[in-house]
């Protein structure tokens, strides 16, 4: 019953991502080993979306590691642990609650035996900058914990590189990079354990590294993206992306002309406007008070699945009242198709 309830919210998950993003395209799925115990380690730069995008666009059955703060309502717990997260605790949550962190790993640890896939993101929190910063050693510890308990488990980690072409706006796209696994046991001495994880941490995030854009330069961050906006950068594809970044002292700083198109769809998109006036209006007020704006897709997300459908609902029973049923089902799929359109054609501007 429970794997049932999993696959049936993936499916409505995986719609509801179909509505956030104008296009998402997976490379590298090769990469991800059929069986197995594995660790996807992504790039974090768009709070809860990068972890649902992991999980909704392979097949490996997974359980993510997420935030505890998401946990501290009973019900939504349960919901959140029915859907395979596992809360884990950070400094800022208290830090007599780190010591629960030790029931967590083990958790892990058993899921890994049971060859299954744990979802992580390395870095710790999430941040808009494009950059992989420095790994948290979490991975590294359930890897070294498994393998004391578990000496013969092979663990394979396999880095995934999220990119967006607009971490903020909507309609954007994105592009989700599988890499090579990366065989764990070879990097944990279990006689001598580096207790620092140096050699581990420093070959995933390399590997994460070269999956989605990095900018190294912190210091002149601002200034880089400047120039790389104005050369017309594809965020999309990590490995041209690098080679501009790479080369960015010899492009001239003369912004490239972007063709304006004529977009034939604006009348759709305007009608699908009107036709969700309400619920856009409640967007936003709820987007001028999201206070950390790596959760504005998160937000606009949970407004797709709940909010929009509801009120295309009520506005058919609305009309099957006043109406009939023919008409009803006729603007319910009016309504339908005219947000496929509207979100698979409109320019990123919101």
């Amino acid at each position: 019953m429970r794997n049932f309830w999993y696959k049936t919210v993936r499916i409505y998950v995986k719609i509801g991502l179909f509505f956030l993003f104008k296009k998402v395209s997976v490379y590298g799925k090769e990469n991800i080993p059929k069986k197995g115990a594995v660790i996807f380690i992504g790039n974090h730069q768009n709070a809860l979306i990068d972890a649902l995008l992991i999980p909704t666009t392979n097949s490996r059955d997974i359980h993510f590691l997420t935030r505890a703060s998401a946990f501290k309502i009973g019900i939504v717990s349960q919901i959140l642990q029915s859907l395979k997260m596992i809360p884990v605790f950070r400094i800022r949550d208290g830090i007599r609650t780190m010591e629960k962190n030790v029931e967590v790993f083990e958790q892990c640890i058993e899921i890994l035996k049971q060859e299954r896939g744990i979802q992580i993101f390395a870095e710790g929190d999430h941040h808009l900058e494009r950059r992989i910063r420095p790994f948290k050693k979490g991975f590294a510890r359930i890897v070294l914990g498994a393998l004391q308990k578990y000496s013969d488990l092979a663990i394979y980690i396999v880095p995934v590189g999220i990119n967006y072409d607009s971490h903020l706006n909507f309609p954007s796209s994105a592009s989700i990079y599988y890499g090579k696994p990366i065989l764990a046991n070879q990097f944990i001495d279990l006689k001598n354990p580096d207790l620092k994880f140096t050699e581990i941490t420093s070959q995933v995030s390399n590997a994460l590294k070269n999956l989605t854009l990095h900018i190294e330069d912190s210091a002149n961050y601002d200034e880089i993206i400047a120039k790389l906006e104005a050369l017309n950068i594809n965020y999309l594809d990590p490995f041209e992306a690098n080679k501009l970044v790479e080369n960015i002292e010899s492009y001239p700083s003369e912004e490239i002309v972007k063709k304006e198109k004529i977009n034939w769809f604006a009348p759709i998109h305007f009608l699908a406007k009107l036709n969700s006036i309400f619920p856009l209006l409640i967007w936003k007020y709820v987007k001028q008070n999201i206070k950390d704006l790596v959760f504005t897709n998160t937000y606009r997300f949970a407004l797709i699945t709940t909010l929009f459908p509801l009120f295309y609902l009520i506005q058919t029973a609305l009309v099957y009242y006043f109406f009939n049923i023919k008409f009803a089902i006729i603007y319910l799929i009016s309504c339908i198709f005219i947000g496929i359109i509207s979100a698979k054609t409109m320019t990123i501007s919101q």
